[in-house]
């Protein structure tokens, strides 16, 4: 009797990929990530084209090695309704609760870090926009007076603070000094949570990534090479739940 073998399908190619701009980015970089697949990352200024098929091909086998080392995408694209929220960057867990045969979809927060989640039947969309929708709330109330203190501290003042849902920044600075935090910050660890905020505060002396950028935010954390590194590959720890589209306005 033969053995069968399971092979392992190889990824279509050319694969998709999404194009985004970045002005953390001082050269075209690539990344795979379980949940959104195949990036290329452009410089935000750059003055000169990219040639997206040439530059596919010359990174074939570095793109069909990590491809091929992602779950199957059943797996990657089931979405379920988590049972917690757990919080590093604030030291807090949450367990979720939910009840249904309810008159009108509601989420309210009740002792002992318990969150109760209300619906008329099951409904993954709704249920989820619900949990968006705290979460922003959790890092306006965590997050922007976090920002504030770090500020003060270092002396890097800036204009305003405004949380969002960001699918591929952790955080942004403009020319005006109004900084923009994505509340899956607070599913970080503390030290990385913190070196992002610090990150964006240091964008208010420098609006780029030059030497004396890396310089201040070295001062400001003295880890900021290992954090930075870490921050790196975080993403594929994070619930898959988070990067849904449909989310609240």
């Amino acid at each position: 009797m033969m053995e069968s073998t399971q092979v392992t399908p190889m990824p279509l190619w050319p694969p998709m990929y999404t194009v985004k701009k970045s002005t953390r980015s001082k050269q075209v970089r690539l990344s795979i990530h379980p949940h959104t697949g195949l990036t290329i990352h452009l410089p935000h200024r750059s003055k000169y084209s990219v040639d997206i098929e040439s530059l596919l091909i010359k990174k074939k086998s570095w793109i069909l090695k990590h491809l091929a080392s992602l779950p199957p995408p059943s797996l990657r694209e089931q979405i379920a309704l988590p049972a917690a929220l757990d919080l590093k960057a604030i030291d807090e867990t949450w367990q979720i609760e939910y009840k249904f045969n309810c008159t009108k979809p509601s989420l309210f927060a009740a002792p002992g870090f318990r969150l109760v989640v209300l619906d008329k039947a099951p409904n993954l969309t709704c249920s989820l926009r619900l949990l968006h929708t705290w979460l922003k709330r959790q890092a306006e109330t965590h997050l922007a007076p976090w920002l504030s203190q770090l500020s003060l501290k270092h002396n890097l003042p800036f204009n305003k603070v405004q949380i969002r849902h960001q699918k591929t920044l952790w955080g942004s600075c403009s020319s005006a000094h109004n900084i923009q935090l994505n509340y899956k910050l607070l599913f970080l660890p503390r030290n990385l949570a913190e070196h992002v905020l610090l990150h964006e505060l240091s964008h208010t002396k420098h609006l780029n990534h030059s030497r004396s950028f890396w310089r201040l935010l070295s001062q400001c954390d003295p880890n900021c090479a290992q954090h930075n590194s870490a921050l790196r590959n975080i993403e594929s720890e994070l619930p898959a739940w988070l990067y849904t589209e449909r989310l609240p306005r």
